[in-house]
């Protein structure tokens, strides 16, 4: 969530907003923030009302996994001050978060006149569960730069005949890197002896050390490298070699991974399941299966069969996913600030003020005013946290 909170507001930011993120993780030592094209405020959960105060936004992005008191705070005030608000969901709700929400809900603690947003189908479909009927679900993707992903015929750089697969992600339990493992193992067994395989595995995280001891036990150290965290540009140079991308995940709400490595021109094997399915569709830009057997089978097949592998690649070379692309989710989220603000005036103008609430109209003339201010709450690390507009009334709408 914090990388794609960080692209977000670099994204806006680029459009000619004004973007203010809001965390709650700690100062991470003189000149952590200033790299950042937008101001960076690192608050208390106690301090957001008078921040909120102080900055007038016209519009609260709040970023959300599964319970954060920090952003339900943020969530909270907005309704209290009738500041616009939209709730983005970044993570999948399971049953006993359903039954958190559900409860919040019953027990009247829903914050209304809250636009929701899930960054994906399968998101949208628990979240949607969890909360009250007349709440809208809108799915607006997460974002990504397209162009900058992809690998040209002169950076691609694979090396010898051997099928070469590629995952990135962080090793820890709920990625399944074990899983992966597991599928690598039998798709290499399968493959073997007409085909040859390799495979990089990019991340770091608590697993790794169980990851190597499962590496020698199954003598699989030889054509399996974990080769720890990379930034993006080592990234992109390890997808130029690859052949095709693995990810087994059961619980991707997006998979933000994945659709780089199918801007890469990737063909992707993965759960039919989970959010990856919202931009990979089975036999076009990648192969999809529910189990962790079908893809199994997924990968064997794309690894034996090369006219195939051909040929969804050269698709995913040749197209880009503009549903992902920065201008279409930017026009999307603008669309949910919109409605947000015709929520927060109805409700504004429907409550008396009271003398223990400041409530105030936006600094833009109307609603939908482009230029207006926006200002992005979320919880998580200091690296991210998104968006917001300029606070003048007369800029264009970004």
């Amino acid at each position: 969530m914090e990388v794609q909170v960080e692209a977000l507001a670099r994204a806006q930011s680029d459009t000619g907003q004004t973007v203010h993120v809001v965390t709650g993780t700690p100062d991470r030592g003189p000149g952590a923030d200033v790299s950042f094209p937008f101001a960076v405020h690192r608050v208390r959960a106690s301090e957001l009302r008078g921040l909120l105060t102080s900055l007038r936004p016209d519009a609260v992005h709040i970023h959300v996994s599964v319970v954060s008191p920090f952003a339900w705070r943020a969530a909270r005030i907005t309704g209290e001050l009738s500041v616009p608000a939209v709730l983005t969901v970044h993570s999948m709700w399971d049953s006993p978060v359903r039954l958190l929400y559900r409860t919040i809900a019953a027990l009247g603690r829903w914050r209304r006149g809250l636009v929701v947003t899930a960054v994906s189908t399968p998101v949208g479909r628990q979240v949607a569960k969890a909360l009250p009927g007349s709440v809208r679900i809108m799915v607006v993707p997460n974002g990504v730069d397209t162009g900058r992903w992809t690998v040209d015929a002169a950076q691609r750089t694979r090396g010898g005949a051997e099928f070469h697969v590629v995952s990135v992600g962080r090793l820890a339990r709920r990625r399944q890197p074990m899983a992966l493992l597991r599928v690598l193992r039998e798709s290499h067994a399968r493959l073997s002896p007409g085909v040859g395989m390799r495979a990089t595995i990019v991340g770091a995280g608590p697993r790794r050390s169980a990851m190597k001891r499962y590496l020698r036990r199954h003598r699989m150290d030889g054509w399996v490298d974990l080769v720890g965290a990379h930034d993006r540009a080592g990234v992109h140079r390890v997808l130029s070699t690859a052949d095709a991308y693995l990810n087994v995940t059961g619980r991707e709400a997006f998979g933000l991974a994945v659709l780089e490595a199918r801007c890469a021109g990737l063909p992707v094997v993965a759960r039919s399941t989970t959010g990856v399915a919202d931009f990979i569709e089975h036999g076009r830009e990648g192969l999809l299966g529910r189990r962790l057997e079908d893809l199994v089978d997924q990968l064997t097949r794309i690894g034996r069969d090369g006219l195939l592998r051909e040929r969804i690649a050269e698709h995913n070379r040749s197209t880009r996913p503009t549903t992902c692309s920065w201008p279409f989710v930017l026009e999307r989220l603008q669309d949910c600030y919109d409605q947000a603000a015709e929520l927060a005036w109805t409700r504004a103008d429907d409550q008396p003020r009271t003398d223990k609430e400041t409530r105030w109209r936006p600094l833009s003339t109307s609603p939908a005013s482009p230029g207006a201010t926006s200002y992005t709450c979320a919880s998580g690390s200091p690296t991210a946290l998104p968006p917001a507009s300029p606070m003048t009334s007369s800029a264009q709408r970004g």
